[in-house]
Formats: structure tokens, sequence, C-alpha cells
């Protein structure tokens, strides 16, 4: 089977896309880092998140621009080799891998966090490797498999999550929205450069792009129908939680709201839905990160062994290699900080993407695809708001989350290398060190047989 494209068989549509997106972003982003940013922040919350949600919102328009005019079979970051070059569209597909790994990363230890809900003397951690060695043998299988799968989750835990919304806007008082600002005003930016990560996991659909049904239509829509869903949820559940009057809240801070709302059997159903929600989310990392890795295989970015394709749809070895990256993320880092990374690589990712988009608008957006409004307005401010968000997230963080890009380059150097050798061996022949000698002619010889 080839790496550019799938059989119908083996493709999904606008809702397995949708559900890939809402699946990568309602996981760790609301399960792990909102008793996080409601310590930090108090009522703010809701403001921090809704600021994230605006500053991805225009790096979302670009990044579906560029993605509407990528080829049938190709991935939506095509087009930025036609623009920038080929060797930034690698970096900003490695970038997007690097930043949906760390991603997947903090939600596998979040799933560990709830499951202590139920076995407090459970390690989170052991409990977060072993769902990731489950989830990558599941995405060993079919790939269509995988996408009804995580409809399915995707489906159950937004229907446990609206139905806490329900339960937290029929308790709403005002009175817990007081005091509003209890740590200040400037908070709200350091929140809002965590929670930049929680927004990021619809760029997974681009990644698929190349397995999606009419990609040009469904990537688009997919993207900005997931991002609005998510911002909903996002400020639902925050006000949920502060509804609760729980004063502080702890790893399982969402459980721990509703079990203050509904009860006991409230609570259980939330660390249920937690964990199912947060396996999602990492189970859309390793989908989408496997599609990128064969993608980037078919540009000849990285050896092709890597993007190899086995009958049910998948290639294993780029899903084996995208489970051992986020199980090393896991053990080297803090939530904290696998967030940051993961935040750092997205910008970094997004800026690229919003750089492309520039370019389009300059040129009058060329071909067939999304048209933006307001000529390089929307790019513009996407490059921005994304590069804002770097001093909120440490400079320690921020450099290690570079380096993690910057190790790409080398990457693409040393590919390049490998395969402008190749190339020129091609070209040459190959090199025989012990030429056959010609025989000597004696100078008399060799006139006497001139003037003849």
């Amino acid at each position: 089977m080839s790496v550019d494209g799938e059989s119908d068989g083996h493709q999904i549509g606008l809702v397995a896309a949708i559900a890939l997106c809402v699946g990568t972003m309602v996981g760790g982003g609301v399960f792990a880092l909102s008793g996080i940013i409601l310590n930090d922040t108090g009522p703010l919350a809701m403001v921090a998140y809704f600021l994230a949600a605006v500053a991805v919102l225009f790096s979302a328009l670009s990044f579906a621009a560029v993605a509407s005019r990528a080829k049938d079979g190709d991935s939506g970051y095509g087009p930025i080799a036609q623009h920038l070059g080929p060797r930034w569209r690698f970096v900003t597909m490695w970038a997007f891998y690097v930043s949906a790994i760390a991603g997947g990363a903090f939600m596998l230890v979040a799933f560990g966090s709830y499951l202590r809900y139920f076995l407090a003397a459970a390690n989170p951690l052991l409990m977060g490797l072993a769902a990731a060695l489950a989830l990558v043998l599941l995405n060993l299988g079919p790939i269509d498999l995988v996408g009804r799968t995580e409809t399915a989750l995707v489906v159950f835990k937004l229907t446990v999550l609206v139905g806490l919304i329900g339960v937290g806007l029929a308790s709403f008082k005002v009175d817990l929205l007081v005091p509003f600002a209890p740590h200040g005003l400037g908070v709200v930016l350091t929140s809002s450069g965590l929670l930049f990560s929680a927004y990021l996991g619809f760029s997974v659909v681009t990644n698929v792009a190349g397995v999606v049904k009419n990609p040009r239509r469904t990537v688009p829509l997919a993207i900005l129908v997931s991002l609005l869903i998510v911002a909903i949820v996002y400020v639902g559940i925050t006000v949920a939680m502060l509804m609760s009057g729980q004063k502080a809240f702890g790893a399982a801070g969402v459980a721990q709201a509703a079990n203050s709302l509904i009860g006991p059997w409230g609570g259980a159903i939330i660390a249920i839905t937690a964990c199912v929600s947060t396996l999602s989310g990492a189970n859309a990392v390793i989908l989408g990160n496997s599609q990128l890795l064969i993608k980037m295989a078919a540009n000849g970015d990285i050896p092709a062994r890597m993007g190899h394709i086995r009958k049910g749809g998948h290639a294993y070895a780029s899903v084996l290699l995208t489970g051992i990256v986020a199980v090393v993320l896991m053990l080297t880092g803090g939530l904290q900080s696998i967030v940051a990374y993961c935040s750092v690589a997205g910008i970094v990712g997004l800026v690229l993407m919003n750089v492309t988009a520039l370019q389009m608008a300059r040129n009058g957006w060329p071909g067939a695809g999304l048209r933006l409004p307001f000529g390089i307005a929307i790019p513009a401010l996407g490059t921005i708001l994304a590069l804002a968000q770097l001093p909120s997230l440490g400079w320690k963080n921020v450099l290690i989350g570079l380096s993690l890009v910057a190790a790409g380059l080398v990457v693409y150097a040393v590919r390049e290398r490998s395969l402008r050798t190749r190339r020129r061996s091609n070209v040459l022949g190959p090199v025989n060190l012990f030429p056959p000698q010609r025989p000597s002619v004696p100078p008399t010889q060799s006139r006497s047989a001139g003037s003849a």
C-alpha cells in the first residue's frame, strides 16, 4: 500500500475527523490543567481559557487556509514547501510532532492521576505507562477501527461533560465568582500561555489528511468546528468547578468538583470519564503522529522504513516510535514542564503556518482553497499572539522546547547529506579502487606507429 493514499475502507470522514480533534483537545486540557489554572487564577480562569482560544483561533484560520490547498494524497503541510521550501515544511511537521507527543504524554500522566480515584495505592506514572502500551497495541490495528473507537470515546465523554456543565449552571451563584481575580490580573497571561497547549490538538487532523475523505473540505471544517466545541466545553467546565464551592483543587480536580455538586457517584462518573477522555486524547495523538511520520517518509525527510504501512493501514514503525518518545517524556518531565514543551513546540509550528499563510495572502491566495479576509491581518495577528505566549512559559522550558524542535533541523541536515551522497554515487557509479592498467607502449613503438 502506498504512503500517498489509502483505500476507501481505511479512510475517515468529517465526524471522525472532528472526533480526533476534540478527542485530542478535550483530554489533559480540561482534566489535568483546569484544577491547576483555577488554583492559580480563581474565577479569572474563564478569561484565561477564552484568551487562549482567541489566540489560537487566528492561527487555526491560517492553518485551515494552508491545509485546504494541499494536493490530493498529501498532508496539510504540503503547501509550506511551495512557499517556504521543503526544509521549513519538515520543521513545521517536526514541531507539531514534538508538540503532540508532549501533549499525549501529559494526558497519560493525567490518566494515572484520575485512576487513583479508584485505586488509591496505584502509582500514576506506572498506570500511565501501561496505558501507553495498550494504545500502541490498538494503533497497530486497522486505522478505520481506531477512528471508530475514537468517535465512540469522544461521544461518551462529551455527553458526561455536558451533563456536568448543566448541573453547574443549575447551581449558579454569582457570590462564588467573588473575588473574580483573587491573585491579580497578571496571572491570566501565565495561565493562558499554559492553556495554549490545550487547544493545539486541532493540528492532528492535518496529520491524517492523507486518510481523510475529501480533505480540502473536511480538514478546514474539522479544525474550526472542533475549536468552537472545545472552547465551549472548557469554559463550561470551569464554571461548573467554580459552582462546586471548592477553594482548592487536587490532581483530579474535575472529579472533586463533581463529588461536591452531585455526590460520590458523580465524582466516580467524572473520574471514569477523565480516564476515557485522557485515553482518547492520547490515542488521537498516536494515530495522528504515526500518520505524520508516514508523510515525512513519503517526502524523503526520514528513512522510508519509518513510513512502511502494514496491511491494516498503519505503519508499525511510526506507531512504536511515537509510543517510545511519549514514554521517555513521561519518565523525564513533570506535568507542567511537559505541558510547556507542548506549547513551545506548537507555537513554533503555528508561527511557520502563519508565515506560510501570510505569503499566500501577499500573493492573492493562489489556487483553490480557503481565502481569509483582511489581507495579511489574520496570519500576522496569529504570529504575534502565538509568540506572545512564550515569556509566560518560563525561559528554561522555552529553551528545552526550542531544543527539541531544533533537533529536527539536525535530523533534516543528516538526511539531506545522506541523500546527496547517495545521488552523487548513483551519478558517478561505483568507484573502482583498482582500475585495470593499460599496457605500456615504448616511445619508439609509439612514434613508429604514428609515422606509419
